[in-house]
């Protein structure tokens, strides 16, 4: 008898997760093969979607699922399922339903917290930082925890964050700013208001005035970001290296400082899984996704993303886990972000990137640089 051909094509490189799911779901399932088959990116994704379209596709990241006409929408699925809507952490879904559909379900979500080095902060003498702190309280923070040679050179910096577009977001949105408009039509007007223009003044400050954080290649002696890096903005996947290193109990964990502009918020990443519009056996299909994403706790073992279930946050041990629920308790205040919703912001990352180096090193101008990004959406 002639099995049930499922084709899956991921873009990830490492399958563990989908191969033991795929052999699982086999064996539940006798009458059906998963085809498993790899795409380097989104590009070939679609193209491969054109030639010869697979059943289900997923992505690093959620641009895939802003084209229209490529996936069906998972919501009625979810809704037949008993359960399953109340259960899904509704965080994550106010992000992945912002048309009012569901293309994919959620995979590989990651937001960042700040980590603090304990013993760094004992050593200066400092209270560990609490849920009500400010920007200004961290930067200052910071500066007491960044100690330098008689040649200048760090051999411990306060802060660690990095000088991309992406790390600043949460900031910017904390501070009631955003990169662009709510559809991602337009950067005009809201990558260059006062808001987001303060909040990045702010970033630039940290490298520039407050020297507590590594400028690009300026020399240092502080080691690893596990090593001599106090304050750590940190995604989940810092969490699960520390985890996987036995190196957690070193940290304590808080929330991001508050900005002037006072806002409650946070940026996410996730990618997602769907089953496409030419997918002749779509029921079979949704079923192989519930399995893969909603039904294997053991893929948080060790773990460096969250799940999007409360039921598997508590199979999972991470609801009650001293770091990992702090994470969880966050999802509460996610907003969409701006590579989410434009497809040319995302791709202009790199130049964008290129342009904060020269703020930073420089000392280009943040307003005039930051108008002049209205070309990048």
């Amino acid at each position: 008898m002639s099995k049930r051909e499922l084709r899956f094509l991921t873009q990830f490189e490492k399958v563990d997760h989908l191969m033991r799911a795929k052999t699982s779901f086999e064996q539940a399932y006798p009458d059906v093969e998963i085809i498993v088959e790899q795409a380097a990116d989104n590009f070939e994704s679609l193209r491969m979607f054109k030639a010869d379209a697979p059943d289900i596709m997923d992505s690093g990241g959620w641009g895939l699922f802003n084209h229209k006409g490529v996936f069906i929408d998972l919501l009625p699925y979810v809704r037949e399922t008993r359960g399953l809507e109340d259960d899904l952490n509704p965080g994550i879904m106010r992000v992945a339903t912002k048309d009012g559909t569901l293309p994919g379900l959620p995979i590989d979500v990651s937001l960042p917290l700040i980590l603090y080095k304990k013993s760094m902060l004992d050593a200066a003498g400092l209270a560990y930082p609490t849920e009500d702190w400010t920007w200004d309280e961290m930067m200052a923070m910071a500066n007491k925890l960044t100690i330098r040679g008689e040649t200048g050179v760090a051999k411990q910096f306060g802060f660690a964050t990095g000088p991309d577009i992406e790390n600043y977001e949460p900031f910017i949105m904390r501070n009631g700013g955003s990169y662009l408009s709510p559809d991602g039509a337009t950067a005009r007007s809201y990558i260059d208001s006062e808001a987001t223009i303060e909040a990045f003044q702010k970033m630039i400050d940290m490298y520039r005035e407050h020297q507590a954080v590594r400028k690009p290649g300026e020399p240092s002696e502080a080691g690893h970001l596990h090593q001599g890096f106090a304050l750590v903005f940190g995604f989940t996947w810092f969490v699960g290296g520390l985890e996987n290193n036995d190196l957690s109990d070193q940290y304590g964990i808080v929330g991001l400082p508050q900005m002037p502009g006072g806002t409650e918020a946070n940026m996410i990443y996730m990618g997602g899984c769907g089953v496409t519009t030419k997918s002749k056996q779509p029921e079979l299909a949704w079923a192989f996704i519930q399995h893969y994403i909603l039904q294997q706790p053991h893929n948080f073992e060790q773990t460096r993303v969250l799940p999007i279930t409360k039921t598997l946050a508590e199979q999972s041990g991470m609801s009650g886990h001293r770091l990992w629920s702090r994470f969880l308790k966050e999802l509460d205040t996610v907003q969409v972000s701006g590579f989410y919703i434009s497809d040319k912001w995302n791709t202009s990352r790199q130049l964008i990137n290129e342009d904060i180096v020269k703020m930073i090193n420089e000392g280009a101008d943040v307003r005039q640089m930051l108008k002049s990004w209205h070309r990048y959406a």
